[in-house]
């Protein structure tokens, strides 16, 4: 049992850190843990399986061993019945932006690669101070060499080319093949590296140029993620790179639960259904001047939002930069651009980067709980009282009545 020490203030969470354990050149820069009461206990273990657990207080996330795969839930709620989310890296893909919007549409695709053609090593590990004390907890993806075993039939409907013998050869082993051969993406490098904190985490994004951005991590209720791309066997030299996000909103809900996604921008807010079926590939979800809760403009985000309610749960987040780091060791804070469509199952987003060939990318999408969006586990009897109050009215009803009888025996 976790002990709920305080509630964290409404922050968000957007990182470019360094692996903890690695020798990589950091991009924050004087971060810090927030030393207030404002801590949650946090513990982590893996699965016979192989599926690593993380959880807090507030916070209960799973990670399976297959692919950069994430869900999670309230840790009141047994399991996620009442509101269970998903997010997915699921998809790598070089694009021309052909109508120079700056985001991904599947017309414009030059070469992709599904995560699930690579294996995946999973570690999962805490971090703790000089007093031993566990102030964070790390899980980290990183892609290995090309999978035997693959999915491939959720992207068939809508990636262009696949069934056809066109000038693509990139999608295809050989011309007029049924066989994907996604070899050339062998020896990118990818990795994606989560962390959740016991308190908040403040620190700075910082380039050649200074600093770029602030940004805090809500502690025991946010998992952020550096998404850590490199060596990326681009085809050509004008051409970006998009990272599908695939998310989900009731994965293990029961049926008396429906939630949807609402996006915002500044074209206003539209709330979308994963069983909802797009008509048009790649809508342009354009930059909010501030997020619906008026923080830093520099925050995108969409919400996870109980349909019967109304009541925002989760924010699925990302800032609008991310830090190139060129051959020569420099870097450069870049736009990140989202597209966007659903295919009946799940929302796919997608977050697209400028070329750097030769250099690598950092960029951190964060999924958050809200803690006054914690659903409510216990059912309601007569008037809205709860039942468990109601049987506890009753145990003690029957105590006193048993005892009168025993006076009046007396």
């Amino acid at each position: 049992m976790f002990l709920l020490v305080a509630s964290v203030p409404l922050s968000h969470a957007f990182t470019l850190s360094e692996d903890d354990d690695s020798t990589e050149t950091t991009t924050e820069t004087e971060s810090t843990h927030t030393e207030t009461e404002h801590e949650h206990a946090i513990e982590e273990h893996r699965d016979n399986d192989g599926t690593a657990w993380i959880q807090t207080d507030i916070m209960t996330a799973t990670l399976s061993p297959h692919m950069p795969t994430y869900q999670f839930w309230y840790t009141s709620d047994n399991n996620g019945s009442l509101a269970r989310f998903m997010v997915s890296f699921r998809m790598i893909v070089e694009f021309e932006d052909t109508n120079g919007d700056g985001v991904y549409q599947p017309n414009e695709t030059l070469a992709f690669a599904p995560l699930d053609a690579f294996e995946w090593s999973l570690q999962i590990g805490a971090i703790t101070d000089a007093s031993n004390k566990v102030t964070e907890v790390y899980a980290s993806y990183t892609k290995g060499g090309m999978s035997s075993e693959w999915e491939d039939d959720w992207f068939e409907d809508w990636m262009p080319g696949l069934n056809e013998t066109d000038d693509s050869p990139t999608f295809l082993a050989d011309e007029g093949s049924n066989d994907y051969n996604f070899s050339r993406f062998s020896d990118m490098t990818l990795r994606f590296y989560g962390h959740v904190y016991t308190s908040d985490y403040n620190g700075n994004i910082t380039d050649d140029q200074g600093t770029q951005g602030n940004y805090t991590v809500a502690g025991g209720m946010e998992l952020k993620v550096d998404v850590e791309i490199g060596n990326f066997p681009f085809i050509s030299n004008t051409s970006k790179v998009a990272v599908l996000n695939y998310l989900r909103e009731d994965v293990a809900s029961n049926d008396d639960s429906d939630h949807a996604f609402e996006l915002h921008d500044d074209h206003g807010e539209v709330e979308v259904h994963s069983e909802d079926v797009s008509g048009e590939h790649g809508t342009h979800l354009a930059d909010q001047d501030s997020d619906h809760d008026g923080n830093d403009d520099s925050v995108q985000q969409l919400s996870l939002v109980d349909d019967v309610t109304n009541v925002t749960q989760g924010l699925y987040s990302w800032l609008d930069k991310a830090i190139m780091t060129y051959l020569n060791g420099s870097q450069a804070a870049v736009d990140v651009d989202a597209s966007y469509w659903t295919d009946g199952n799940g929302l796919l987003l997608f977050l697209a980067y400028p070329n750097f060939d030769g250099g690598s990318i950092t960029h951190d999408p964060s999924m958050r709980l809200l803690e006054t969006g914690v659903p409510s586990t216990g059912s309601t009897g007569f008037l809205g009282v709860p039942m468990e109050a109601i049987a506890l009215i009753g145990i003690v009803a029957a105590i006193i009545i048993v005892a009168g009888f025993a006076i009046k025996r007396r």
